[in-house]
Protein backbone atom coordinates (compact mmCIF):
# COMPACT_ATOMS: atom_id res chain seq x y z
CA UNK A 1 0.00 0.00 0.00
CA UNK A 2 1.15 3.50 -0.73
CA UNK A 3 1.07 6.20 1.90
CA UNK A 4 -1.04 9.24 1.07
CA UNK A 5 0.62 12.62 1.47
CA UNK A 6 0.36 14.27 4.87
CA UNK A 7 -2.73 16.43 5.15
CA UNK A 8 -3.16 19.70 6.98
CA UNK A 9 -5.11 18.10 9.81
CA UNK A 10 -2.27 15.72 10.72
CA UNK A 11 -0.78 16.19 14.16
CA UNK A 12 -4.18 16.79 15.79
CA UNK A 13 -4.29 16.78 19.58
CA UNK A 14 -7.50 15.49 21.20
CA UNK A 15 -6.66 17.32 24.42
CA UNK A 16 -5.66 20.68 22.94
CA UNK A 17 -7.90 23.67 23.77
CA UNK A 18 -8.64 24.18 20.06
CA UNK A 19 -9.91 20.63 19.59
CA UNK A 20 -11.69 20.37 22.94
CA UNK A 21 -13.59 23.61 22.57
CA UNK A 22 -14.54 23.16 18.92
CA UNK A 23 -13.45 20.05 16.99
CA UNK A 24 -15.81 20.66 14.06
CA UNK A 25 -13.37 22.81 12.02
CA UNK A 26 -10.76 20.05 12.14
CA UNK A 27 -13.30 17.45 11.00
CA UNK A 28 -14.47 19.74 8.19
CA UNK A 29 -10.91 20.43 7.07
CA UNK A 30 -10.11 16.72 6.96
CA UNK A 31 -13.19 15.91 4.89
CA UNK A 32 -12.42 18.78 2.50
CA UNK A 33 -8.74 17.88 2.12
CA UNK A 34 -9.29 14.89 -0.11
CA UNK A 35 -8.03 12.61 2.68
CA UNK A 36 -10.65 12.36 5.44
CA UNK A 37 -8.29 10.29 7.59
CA UNK A 38 -6.04 12.34 9.86
CA UNK A 39 -2.97 11.02 11.66
CA UNK A 40 -1.13 12.04 14.79
CA UNK A 41 1.77 10.84 16.90
CA UNK A 42 0.27 12.51 19.98
CA UNK A 43 -0.91 10.39 22.91
CA UNK A 44 0.40 7.11 21.59
CA UNK A 45 -0.41 7.74 17.93
CA UNK A 46 -3.66 7.20 16.05
CA UNK A 47 -5.62 7.67 12.84
CA UNK A 48 -8.90 9.58 12.99
CA UNK A 49 -11.84 8.96 10.67
CA UNK A 50 -14.10 11.93 9.95
CA UNK A 51 -16.75 10.77 7.44
CA UNK A 52 -20.07 9.26 8.51
CA UNK A 53 -19.74 6.27 6.21
CA UNK A 54 -16.20 5.44 7.33
CA UNK A 55 -17.00 5.77 11.05
CA UNK A 56 -20.17 3.71 10.69
CA UNK A 57 -18.44 0.96 8.73
CA UNK A 58 -15.46 0.78 11.08
CA UNK A 59 -17.75 0.59 14.12
CA UNK A 60 -19.54 -2.35 12.52
CA UNK A 61 -16.41 -4.16 11.32
CA UNK A 62 -15.09 -5.91 14.41
CA UNK A 63 -13.03 -8.32 12.33
CA UNK A 64 -10.86 -5.45 11.03
CA UNK A 65 -11.23 -2.99 13.94
CA UNK A 66 -11.10 -4.70 17.32
CA UNK A 67 -12.61 -3.29 20.51
CA UNK A 68 -9.95 -4.84 22.75
CA UNK A 69 -8.75 -1.27 23.39
CA UNK A 70 -11.44 1.39 23.21
CA UNK A 71 -9.46 4.27 24.69
CA UNK A 72 -8.34 7.13 22.48
CA UNK A 73 -4.98 7.77 24.15
CA UNK A 74 -2.26 5.98 26.07
CA UNK A 75 -1.05 2.38 25.88
CA UNK A 76 -2.75 0.12 23.35
CA UNK A 77 -4.31 -2.11 25.94
CA UNK A 78 -7.76 -2.32 27.41
CA UNK A 79 -8.14 -0.25 30.56
CA UNK A 80 -4.72 -1.21 31.85
CA UNK A 81 -5.59 -4.87 31.32
CA UNK A 82 -9.04 -4.58 32.94
CA UNK A 83 -11.76 -6.75 31.47
CA UNK A 84 -14.86 -4.62 30.71
CA UNK A 85 -17.40 -7.07 29.30
CA UNK A 86 -18.96 -6.58 26.81
CA UNK A 87 -17.19 -3.32 25.85
CA UNK A 88 -13.72 -4.81 25.35
CA UNK A 89 -14.71 -7.98 23.51
CA UNK A 90 -15.36 -8.75 19.86
CA UNK A 91 -18.00 -11.01 18.29
CA UNK A 92 -18.98 -13.75 18.88
CA UNK A 93 -17.91 -13.43 22.55
CA UNK A 94 -19.33 -9.91 22.68
CA UNK A 95 -22.97 -11.00 22.27
CA UNK A 96 -22.68 -13.61 25.03
CA UNK A 97 -21.35 -10.96 27.43
CA UNK A 98 -23.85 -8.33 26.30
CA UNK A 99 -26.74 -10.72 26.87
CA UNK A 100 -25.70 -11.03 30.51
CA UNK A 101 -26.35 -7.32 31.12
CA UNK A 102 -29.27 -6.92 28.71
CA UNK A 103 -32.05 -7.67 31.24
CA UNK A 104 -31.05 -4.61 33.25
CA UNK A 105 -31.37 -2.28 30.25
CA UNK A 106 -34.55 -3.47 28.57
CA UNK A 107 -37.03 -0.65 27.81
CA UNK A 108 -39.53 -1.73 30.47
CA UNK A 109 -36.92 -1.78 33.24
CA UNK A 110 -35.46 1.53 32.07
CA UNK A 111 -38.91 3.17 32.06
CA UNK A 112 -39.36 2.16 35.69
CA UNK A 113 -36.68 4.70 36.65
CA UNK A 114 -38.65 7.67 35.32
CA UNK A 115 -40.26 8.68 38.61
CA UNK A 116 -36.95 8.44 40.46
CA UNK A 117 -35.11 10.47 37.81
CA UNK A 118 -37.82 13.13 37.70
CA UNK A 119 -37.88 13.53 41.47
CA UNK A 120 -34.12 13.88 41.60
CA UNK A 121 -34.03 16.34 38.69
CA UNK A 122 -36.82 18.47 40.13
CA UNK A 123 -35.19 18.69 43.55
CA UNK A 124 -31.81 19.64 42.08
CA UNK A 125 -33.32 22.25 39.74
CA UNK A 126 -35.37 23.79 42.54
CA UNK A 127 -32.28 24.08 44.72
CA UNK A 128 -30.42 25.91 41.95
CA UNK A 129 -33.38 28.20 41.27
CA UNK A 130 -33.72 29.01 44.96
CA UNK A 131 -30.13 30.25 44.92
CA UNK A 132 -30.69 32.37 41.82
CA UNK A 133 -28.48 30.19 39.65
CA UNK A 134 -25.62 27.74 39.69
CA UNK A 135 -23.53 25.36 37.64
CA UNK A 136 -25.74 23.26 35.37
CA UNK A 137 -22.99 20.64 35.17
CA UNK A 138 -21.55 20.40 38.68
CA UNK A 139 -24.75 21.26 40.57
CA UNK A 140 -27.22 19.48 38.29
CA UNK A 141 -26.09 17.11 35.55
CA UNK A 142 -23.39 15.36 37.59
CA UNK A 143 -25.58 14.91 40.66
CA UNK A 144 -28.52 13.64 38.61
CA UNK A 145 -26.46 11.16 36.60
CA UNK A 146 -24.66 9.79 39.63
CA UNK A 147 -27.92 9.50 41.57
CA UNK A 148 -29.26 7.26 38.80
CA UNK A 149 -26.10 5.17 38.77
CA UNK A 150 -26.06 4.69 42.52
CA UNK A 151 -29.73 3.68 42.38
CA UNK A 152 -28.89 1.20 39.62
CA UNK A 153 -25.96 -0.24 41.57
CA UNK A 154 -27.83 -0.19 44.86
CA UNK A 155 -25.33 1.95 46.76
CA UNK A 156 -25.78 5.08 48.88
CA UNK A 157 -25.75 8.41 46.99
CA UNK A 158 -22.77 10.72 47.23
CA UNK A 159 -19.41 9.19 47.94
CA UNK A 160 -16.46 9.55 45.61
CA UNK A 161 -18.17 8.75 42.32
CA UNK A 162 -17.84 12.21 40.77
CA UNK A 163 -14.19 12.48 41.77
CA UNK A 164 -13.49 9.04 40.37
CA UNK A 165 -15.11 9.84 37.04
CA UNK A 166 -13.15 13.07 36.59
CA UNK A 167 -9.86 11.44 37.53
CA UNK A 168 -10.57 8.32 35.47
CA UNK A 169 -11.86 9.82 32.24
CA UNK A 170 -10.83 13.45 32.07
CA UNK A 171 -7.42 13.30 33.77
CA UNK A 172 -6.60 9.63 33.35
CA UNK A 173 -6.72 9.86 29.58
CA UNK A 174 -3.57 11.96 29.73
CA UNK A 175 -1.99 10.58 32.90
CA UNK A 176 -1.80 6.80 33.07
CA UNK A 177 -0.53 6.81 36.66
CA UNK A 178 -3.63 8.70 37.83
CA UNK A 179 -5.82 6.40 35.82
CA UNK A 180 -4.27 3.24 37.26
CA UNK A 181 -4.74 4.55 40.79
CA UNK A 182 -8.43 5.30 40.19
CA UNK A 183 -8.99 1.88 38.63
CA UNK A 184 -7.57 0.24 41.76
CA UNK A 185 -9.79 2.35 44.02
CA UNK A 186 -12.97 1.62 42.06
CA UNK A 187 -12.24 -2.09 41.77
CA UNK A 188 -11.62 -2.32 45.51
CA UNK A 189 -14.93 -0.56 46.17
CA UNK A 190 -16.88 -2.80 43.78
CA UNK A 191 -15.19 -5.91 45.15
CA UNK A 192 -16.43 -4.98 48.62
CA UNK A 193 -19.94 -4.49 47.26
CA UNK A 194 -19.90 -7.91 45.61
CA UNK A 195 -18.83 -9.52 48.88
CA UNK A 196 -21.58 -7.68 50.75
CA UNK A 197 -24.27 -8.62 48.22
CA UNK A 198 -23.20 -12.25 48.33
CA UNK A 199 -24.51 -12.26 51.90
CA UNK A 200 -27.37 -9.79 51.48
CA UNK A 201 -29.08 -9.63 48.07
CA UNK A 202 -31.04 -6.62 46.90
CA UNK A 203 -32.92 -5.52 43.78
CA UNK A 204 -29.89 -3.94 42.13
CA UNK A 205 -27.29 -4.62 39.47
CA UNK A 206 -24.58 -5.76 41.91
CA UNK A 207 -26.92 -8.35 43.42
CA UNK A 208 -27.88 -9.47 39.94
CA UNK A 209 -24.24 -9.96 38.98
CA UNK A 210 -23.60 -12.07 42.09
CA UNK A 211 -25.83 -14.82 40.67
CA UNK A 212 -25.48 -14.10 36.94
CA UNK A 213 -24.42 -16.82 34.55
CA UNK A 214 -23.17 -16.99 30.99
CA UNK A 215 -24.08 -20.09 29.02
CA UNK A 216 -25.11 -21.74 32.28
CA UNK A 217 -21.77 -21.09 33.95
CA UNK A 218 -21.45 -18.62 36.88
CA UNK A 219 -19.53 -15.48 36.01
CA UNK A 220 -15.97 -15.22 37.22
CA UNK A 221 -15.17 -12.62 39.86
CA UNK A 222 -13.17 -10.71 37.24
CA UNK A 223 -16.15 -10.67 34.89
CA UNK A 224 -18.50 -9.42 37.61
CA UNK A 225 -16.12 -6.63 38.59
CA UNK A 226 -15.53 -5.65 34.98
CA UNK A 227 -19.24 -5.41 34.14
CA UNK A 228 -20.01 -3.35 37.24
CA UNK A 229 -17.03 -1.10 36.47
CA UNK A 230 -18.26 -0.63 32.90
CA UNK A 231 -21.78 0.38 33.95
CA UNK A 232 -20.32 2.93 36.36
CA UNK A 233 -17.91 4.63 33.93
CA UNK A 234 -19.99 4.31 30.75
CA UNK A 235 -23.06 5.95 32.25
CA UNK A 236 -21.46 8.81 34.15
CA UNK A 237 -19.38 11.40 32.30
CA UNK A 238 -21.09 10.67 28.99
CA UNK A 239 -24.61 11.36 30.26
CA UNK A 240 -23.81 14.40 32.35
CA UNK A 241 -21.87 15.81 29.38
CA UNK A 242 -24.95 15.39 27.16
CA UNK A 243 -27.13 17.12 29.76
CA UNK A 244 -24.62 19.94 30.25
CA UNK A 245 -24.29 20.49 26.50
CA UNK A 246 -28.06 20.67 26.08
CA UNK A 247 -28.53 23.22 28.84
CA UNK A 248 -25.61 25.24 27.49
CA UNK A 249 -27.34 25.27 24.10
CA UNK A 250 -30.62 26.46 25.57
CA UNK A 251 -28.79 29.18 27.50
CA UNK A 252 -27.20 30.45 24.28
CA UNK A 253 -30.12 29.95 21.86
CA UNK A 254 -33.16 31.80 23.16
CA UNK A 255 -35.32 30.90 20.16
CA UNK A 256 -34.88 27.16 20.79
CA UNK A 257 -35.54 27.58 24.49
CA UNK A 258 -38.73 29.54 23.82
CA UNK A 259 -39.91 27.00 21.26
CA UNK A 260 -39.54 24.16 23.77
CA UNK A 261 -41.51 26.19 26.31
CA UNK A 262 -44.35 26.87 23.90
CA UNK A 263 -44.13 23.63 21.88
CA UNK A 264 -43.34 20.85 24.37
CA UNK A 265 -44.21 18.26 21.72
CA UNK A 266 -40.84 19.10 20.15
CA UNK A 267 -38.97 17.62 23.11
CA UNK A 268 -38.44 14.22 21.46
CA UNK A 269 -36.84 15.63 18.31
CA UNK A 270 -34.94 18.22 20.36
CA UNK A 271 -33.35 15.49 22.47
CA UNK A 272 -32.22 13.64 19.35
CA UNK A 273 -30.84 16.83 17.87
CA UNK A 274 -28.88 17.69 21.01
CA UNK A 275 -27.48 14.16 20.98
CA UNK A 276 -26.49 14.57 17.33
CA UNK A 277 -24.97 18.02 17.58
CA UNK A 278 -23.14 17.52 20.87
CA UNK A 279 -22.29 13.82 20.73
CA UNK A 280 -20.05 13.35 23.76
CA UNK A 281 -18.28 10.09 22.94
CA UNK A 282 -15.20 9.23 20.90
CA UNK A 283 -13.99 5.62 20.89
CA UNK A 284 -10.86 3.85 19.81
CA UNK A 285 -10.41 0.65 17.84
CA UNK A 286 -7.30 -1.40 17.05
CA UNK A 287 -6.65 -2.50 13.48
CA UNK A 288 -6.20 -6.27 13.39
CA UNK A 289 -4.33 -6.23 10.07
CA UNK A 290 -2.89 -3.75 7.59
CA UNK A 291 -5.66 -1.82 5.88
CA UNK A 292 -5.80 1.07 3.42
CA UNK A 293 -8.15 3.93 4.29
CA UNK A 294 -8.44 6.57 1.58
CA UNK A 295 -4.87 5.92 0.50
CA UNK A 296 -3.41 5.86 3.99
CA UNK A 297 -1.93 2.68 5.37
CA UNK A 298 -3.02 1.71 8.86
CA UNK A 299 -0.84 -1.13 10.10
CA UNK A 300 -1.93 -4.01 12.28
CA UNK A 301 -1.92 -2.99 15.91
CA UNK A 302 -2.41 0.74 15.26
CA UNK A 303 -5.20 2.76 16.83
CA UNK A 304 -8.11 4.14 14.80
CA UNK A 305 -10.28 6.81 16.43
CA UNK A 306 -14.01 7.09 15.77
CA UNK A 307 -15.42 10.48 16.84
CA UNK A 308 -19.17 9.98 16.60
CA UNK A 309 -19.59 13.74 16.64
CA UNK A 310 -17.71 13.95 13.34
CA UNK A 311 -20.05 11.43 11.74
CA UNK A 312 -22.99 13.51 12.95
CA UNK A 313 -21.59 16.63 11.26
CA UNK A 314 -21.04 15.05 7.83
CA UNK A 315 -22.83 17.19 5.18
CA UNK A 316 -23.14 14.14 2.94
CA UNK A 317 -25.64 12.72 5.43
CA UNK A 318 -27.16 15.68 7.31
CA UNK A 319 -28.61 18.84 5.83
CA UNK A 320 -27.00 21.93 7.37
CA UNK A 321 -25.15 19.77 9.92
CA UNK A 322 -23.68 22.75 11.79
CA UNK A 323 -27.17 24.06 12.54
CA UNK A 324 -29.01 22.77 15.58
CA UNK A 325 -32.58 22.22 14.41
CA UNK A 326 -34.74 21.02 17.27
CA UNK A 327 -37.46 19.99 14.82
CA UNK A 328 -35.08 17.98 12.60
CA UNK A 329 -37.11 15.07 11.23
CA UNK A 330 -34.41 12.92 9.62
CA UNK A 331 -31.76 12.28 12.22
CA UNK A 332 -29.79 9.04 11.85
CA UNK A 333 -27.03 10.10 14.22
CA UNK A 334 -24.34 7.76 15.51
CA UNK A 335 -24.10 9.21 19.02
CA UNK A 336 -24.74 5.82 20.62
CA UNK A 337 -22.55 4.00 18.15
CA UNK A 338 -23.76 1.36 15.74
CA UNK A 339 -23.53 -2.35 15.16
CA UNK A 340 -22.80 -4.92 17.86
CA UNK A 341 -21.32 -2.32 20.21
CA UNK A 342 -24.22 0.12 20.07
CA UNK A 343 -24.62 1.61 23.55
CA UNK A 344 -26.45 -0.79 25.82
CA UNK A 345 -27.67 2.05 28.03
CA UNK A 346 -28.98 4.32 25.27
CA UNK A 347 -32.60 4.09 26.46
CA UNK A 348 -31.61 5.13 29.98
CA UNK A 349 -29.41 7.96 28.69
CA UNK A 350 -32.25 9.30 26.52
CA UNK A 351 -34.64 9.12 29.47
CA UNK A 352 -32.24 11.01 31.73
CA UNK A 353 -31.59 13.69 29.12
CA UNK A 354 -35.27 14.25 28.36
CA UNK A 355 -36.29 14.49 31.99
CA UNK A 356 -33.30 16.68 32.86
CA UNK A 357 -34.32 19.23 30.21
CA UNK A 358 -38.03 19.05 31.07
CA UNK A 359 -37.52 19.61 34.78
CA UNK A 360 -34.91 22.32 34.28
CA UNK A 361 -37.24 24.30 32.01
CA UNK A 362 -40.20 23.72 34.31
CA UNK A 363 -38.30 25.24 37.23
CA UNK A 364 -36.14 27.74 35.33
CA UNK A 365 -37.79 28.65 32.01
CA UNK A 366 -35.64 31.76 31.66
CA UNK A 367 -31.92 31.76 32.37
CA UNK A 368 -28.65 32.91 30.86
CA UNK A 369 -24.94 32.21 31.14
CA UNK A 370 -23.01 34.28 33.63
CA UNK A 371 -19.86 34.30 31.46
CA UNK A 372 -20.59 33.18 27.88
CA UNK A 373 -17.04 33.81 26.66
CA UNK A 374 -15.36 31.48 29.11
CA UNK A 375 -16.89 28.02 28.64
CA UNK A 376 -14.25 25.30 28.60
CA UNK A 377 -14.98 21.85 27.18
CA UNK A 378 -13.42 18.54 28.13
CA UNK A 379 -11.71 16.43 25.50
CA UNK A 380 -10.45 12.96 24.76
CA UNK A 381 -12.87 10.08 25.27
CA UNK A 382 -15.74 12.32 26.39
CA UNK A 383 -16.54 15.88 25.35
CA UNK A 384 -18.79 18.24 27.24
CA UNK A 385 -18.73 21.63 28.97
CA UNK A 386 -16.71 21.61 32.18
CA UNK A 387 -19.05 24.17 33.77
CA UNK A 388 -22.23 25.91 32.67
CA UNK A 389 -22.74 28.72 35.18
CA UNK A 390 -26.18 30.26 34.79
CA UNK A 391 -28.29 32.89 36.48
CA UNK A 392 -32.07 32.76 36.65
CA UNK A 393 -33.73 35.61 34.76
CA UNK A 394 -36.84 36.91 36.54
CA UNK A 395 -39.97 37.22 34.42
CA UNK A 396 -39.96 41.02 34.63
CA UNK A 397 -36.39 41.15 33.30
CA UNK A 398 -36.97 39.13 30.16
Amino acid sequence: MTEAPVVGTDGFDLFSPEYRNDPAPMWEAARASGCPVAHTEEWGGSFMLTRFEDIRDAARNAEQFSSRAVEVAGPLESAGGLLLPPLTSDPPQHKRERDVLMPYFLPARTAAYEEFIRTQARTLAEDIAAGGGGDAVGDYAEHLTLAVLTELLGVPPGGRFSEWMVRMIRIGGRDQAVRAEVVREIIAYLDGLLTERTEHRGDDLISYLVDAEMDGVPLSRKHKLGSAFLVLIAGADTTWSAIGSSIWHLATHDDDRRRLLTEPALMATAVEEFLRAYAPVTVGRISTSDVELHGRCVHAGERVILPFGAANRDPEVFDAPEEVQIDRKRNRHLTFGTGAHRCLGSNLARLELRIAIEEWLRVMPHFRLTDPENIEWSGGQTRGPERVDVVVVPTVAR
